[in-house]
């Protein structure tokens, strides 16, 4: 945000860092999943590493938590115009069009910090400041070329792009260095369902009970397959 503030006109800066700020803490039910999951999951990362299992069981932890922070994303996105009276201030309400883009970004930054321990199991910390570097690299580059042609809208795009990226780098280098069988195709087909569902319910014509009943009716529902597919893949480890 304080690059908002030099790279817009001054005239605009501040009520523009208002929105973004404001909007911004929409994005927090996943920031709060994201810190509580990284609190429990390091531990147990540490001391799981030398079980034989280790690797497949960390595979199935991302699935979960992605699984959970889209539920976050959908349980925001399809009752926002709930949430947004978080947000006091009305006038406020113009830059609601970021909070996807901000919940996709904490989304990835999730996935980021979950497959962070293979730097930190082999002892290669120094990747994790690499990554860290990159991912500033790519924050600065987007906000100067985005922020004065789209104001604040460039900020979250450069969010998105910095935590994707960062994700997309840490999974490449952890792959070569310590490979864990990470279904990547699931952990994006939970993003792609999650995102689309979202979009698929704004084009209905709905109002009044019906809307909620059918937002509800999805929330419930990708909450429903995302348990079970997740159950029934971890019951083979049961003894």
């Amino acid at each position: 945000m304080i690059l908002l503030k030099w790279l817009l006109p001054a005239d605009t800066a501040d009520t523009q860092i208002g929105i973004y700020g404001a909007c911004y803490k929409l994005a927090i039910l996943i920031t709060l999943f994201i810190q509580a999951f990284r609190f429990a999951a390091e531990p147990f990362f540490f001391s799981q590493a030398e079980d034989p299992k280790a690797r497949e069981t960390f595979a199935k932890l991302m699935n979960w938590s992605v699984a959970f922070m889209m539920t976050a994303f959908l349980t925001v996105m399809l009752f926002l115009d709930l949430f947004k009276w978080f947000i006091p201030n009305e006038a406020y309400h113009v830059g609601l069009r970021v909070v996807p883009i901000l919940m996709l970004a904490n989304v990835f930054l999730g996935i980021y910090y979950n497959q962070s321990v293979w730097y930190k199991l082999t002892d290669r910390t120094r990747w994790g400041g690499t990554i860290a570097l990159f991912g500033a690299g790519v924050t600065l580059l987007l906000n100067f070329l985005l922020i004065p042609r789209i104001g604040y809208l460039g900020s979250a795009w450069a969010t998105l792009a910095c935590y994707g990226g960062m994700t997309v780098m840490s999974h490449l280098l952890g792959q070569h260095y310590w490979p864990v069988p990470y279904q990547v195709t699931r952990v994006l087909l939970y993003m792609a369902v999650g995102v689309f569902l979202w979009w698929g319910v704004e084009q209905l014509p709905l109002e009044g009970a019906l809307n909620y009943a059918v937002r509800a009716a999805v929330l419930l529902g990708f909450m429903t397959v995302a348990w079970r597919v997740e159950r029934s893949s971890v019951r083979p480890l049961s003894p």
